[in-house]
C-alpha cells in the first residue's frame, strides 16, 4: 500500500534524482535540522559549484559559509571541511560503503549512514527518523521505551522487518513523505491515508468520530 501510494505521491527533491553516494552524503549534511524546501535551492547551487566528490574535496571554508548562509547553522560549513579532510585522510578520496565506516564521518549518525547506503549505494537498509517513529506508534501502537527513540535498536529492527525485498528505496521515501504529508504530528490527515485500515490510531479516531 505504501509503495502504491509512493508511485504517485513522492515529493521531487533534487537529491532524489540521479542519486550517488556523494550527492546523498551532501544532502544529509545540508538537511540537518533544516526543512527540505529550504535546502533544495542551496543543494542545487552546491552541486553546480561542486558537481563531483573531487570538486568538493578542494572546497574552501569561506566559500562554503557564503553558500550555506541562507540556511543558518553555519557549523555545517566547518563540518563539511572536516568531512572532506576525513575522506582524503582516511578513505583515499572515496566515500566508504560500510555502516561502521560511514558512522565515523563528521555529521553522519545512524540515520545518515543508512540513508547513504540505501539511496546512494542501492543497499537494502532501513531508516528511522521522527516520521517512522510516529507512524510506528500510530499504526502499530509501538513506541520506544528509551529516551532516544532514534537510536532504539528495537525500532530499528521493526523498520528493517517492514522493509520490502525490492523497491526498498521507494518504500523508505514513501514513509518519509507520508509522515510529511499525511501522518502529521498535529492534525493528521487520516481520511486520505493509504494504510488507515491497518492503523490503530485511525481505528480509535474513527470510533470517536462516530460517537
Amino acid at each position: 500500500m505504501i509503495l502504491n501510494w509512493a508511485d504517485n505521491n513522492l515529493v521531487e527533491y533534487p537529491w532524489r534524482n540521479k542519486r550517488n553516494p556523494y550527492k546523498v552524503l551532501i544532502s544529509e549534511i545540508l538537511l540537518t535540522r533544516t526543512k527540505a524546501k529550504q535546502v533544495a535551492p542551496v543543494y542545487n547551487d552546491f552541486l553546480t559549484k561542486y558537481p563531483t566528490l573531487n570538486h568538493f574535496l578542494k572546497a574552501e571554508l569561506i566559500d562554503l559559509k557564503k553558500m550555506l548562509k541562507s540556511l543558518g547553522l553555519l557549523f555545517r560549513a566547518e563540518m563539511l571541511i572536516d568531512l572532506a579532510f576525513q575522506l582524503k585522510k582516511d578513505f583515499d578520496d572515496k566515500i566508504p560503503n560500510t555502516l561502521a565506516e560511514l558512522k565515523t564521518l563528521k555529521g553522519i549518525g545512524d540515520y545518515g549512514a543508512n540513508a547513504i547506503l540505501c539511496f546512494g549505494f542501492n543497499e537494502r537498509n532501513p531508516l528511522l527518523d521522527v516520521n517512522f517513529i510516529r507512524i510506528f506508534a500510530r499504526v502499530f501502537g509501538i513506541e520506544s521505551k528509551t529516551k532516544t527513540p532514534k537510536t532504539d535498536k528495537f525500532l530499528w529492527e521493526i523498520s528493517k522487518e517492514l522493509l520490502p525485498k525490492t523497491n526498498f528505496i521507494n518504500f523508505n521515501y514513501g514513509v518519509l513523505d507520508m509522515g510529511g504529508q499525511i501522518c502529521l504530528n498535529r492534525a493528521p490527515k487520516c481520511t486520505i491515508c493509504p494504510i488507515k485500515k491497518l492503523c490503530l490510531y485511525h481505528s480509535k479516531f474513527a470510533k470517536l468520530s462516530e460517537n
